[in-house]
């Protein structure tokens, strides 16, 4: 090796907390070391791996290797911050400032790469302090994960850039015929800066919508996430939404939300869910779909009174548990209309139910799905790729 050559150190922290779902983490470092001993520029990097890392193992770790790229394995919670360790071994969250932080004093570190679900938010703050980041849209499987992970520095190995490593590691997930090449995002520091100085985005604390969701706390986490919602679109005086103000609704915080509710119930809940069963049902913006819809999260149920109809439940008639069918929650949304109309013949809770597509003159169809913007929501939830 020629002594004037500069090594790069890989610095690779790995955390699989208890109670969290497995992750093949030992395969991944296994299989980017190979890929690294084989590689061209082999010389040019050395690996340093830390397991079962907690934060204060990842300070230790950043002051001992003093790493130019950093490689973080395991678990994302969107707003919720990246899963780390705590002594016990129980899931210990750091946020995107705590990272950002961290990042910010240590101007050798040149890429970061989070392999780690919904970490867009995380690597949207450290691409603050450093110059290429790499974090995740939305849910990643493990073999898309790990596909990604081995090109990406099978290039590097090589001598190709990041970008080009980037863009490598998104093809080999095709390459393997995987629809989640589009889940990583590369994050630069210029564009960054460029992107904040044309958009500001809401600042929203989902601190405790996630401790609501993290306790199994429901119903008060459908209060929240409504509350979210509003706020997030700068309704909140109002107390309801217009067709525009989801068309336009921020992809960053609905990912957000989104990300909570399927992490916490293990896939059970969320907005992509819902969607996804919209989808499955037809997709259609019709009475037909609407009701399969209703029928396979659970808003209808078989009429009491007519033994060929169904009925669509009250709000304070559904199922805030796990027991519940899939893709029953979130369902206290905001709808399009006034909240004079909710009680309207003294139909609806007031709590969510918006009975104004109850009445036969009302050109949307019956129920509560398109009342409560939830064709734009299902669009919306399609255009942010959740």
């Amino acid at each position: 090796m020629n002594s004037n050559t500069l090594v790069k150190k890989i610095l690779i922290l790995a955390a699989n907390p208890k109670g969290t779902s497995r992750l093949r983490l030992d395969e991944e470092v296994r299989e980017i070391e190979l890929g690294l001993q084989r590689a061209q520029k082999r010389d040019q990097f050395v690996i340093k791996s830390r397991w079962a890392v907690r934060p204060i193992d990842f300070r230790r770790a950043m002051l001992d290797v003093e790493p130019q790229i950093v490689h973080f394995s395991g678990h994302g919670a969107g707003d919720g911050g990246l899963e780390f360790e705590d002594e016990k071994g129980q899931v210990k969250f750091v946020d995107a400032e705590g990272l950002a932080g961290l990042f910010e004093l240590f101007k050798q570190v040149e890429c970061v790469v989070l392999n780690a679900c919904y970490s867009e938010i995380q690597a949207k703050a450290i691409a603050r302090h450093v110059n290429y980041v790499i974090g995740m849209s939305q849910e990643i499987g493990d073999r898309a994960a790990i596909a990604f992970t081995v090109a990406f520095y099978d290039a590097l190995g090589a001598g190709r850039s990041v970008e080009f490593s980037y863009e490598f590691g998104c093809s080999a997930i095709r390459l393997e015929g995987i629809s989640e090449n589009l889940t990583p995002k590369l994050l630069t520091k210029n564009e960054l800066r460029t992107e904040h100085s044309n958009t500001t985005e809401p600042k929203v604390d989902y601190t405790r919508l996630r401790d609501l969701l993290a306790g199994g706390k429901w119903k008060q986490a459908d209060k929240e996430t409504a509350d979210l919602i509003l706020k997030v679109a700068n309704r909140e005086e109002q107390g309801w939404l217009r067709n525009e103000d989801m068309e336009k609704f921020s992809c960053q915080d609905l990912g957000t939300i989104d990300a909570l509710w399927v992490k916490y119930s293990n896939g059970h809940f969320g907005f992509s869910v819902q969607q996804r069963i919209w989808q499955e049902v037809g997709g259609k913006v019709d009475k037909a779909t609407e009701c399969l819809l209703g029928d396979r999260v659970g808003w209808r149920v078989k009429s009491k009174w007519l033994p060929y109809d169904y009925d669509w439940l009250e709000y304070s008639d559904l199922t805030f548990s796990l027991n519940a069918p899939q893709g029953h929650l979130p369902a206290r949304l905001v709808g399009i209309s006034s909240p004079k109309f909710e009680l309207l013949a003294g139909m609806g809770t007031g709590e969510g139910a918006v009975p104004l597509c109850l009445l036969h003159d009302f050109s949307r169809p019956f129920g509560w799905v398109w009342c409560w913007t939830g064709v734009f929501l299902f669009s919306r939830v399609e255009t942010c790729n959740l």
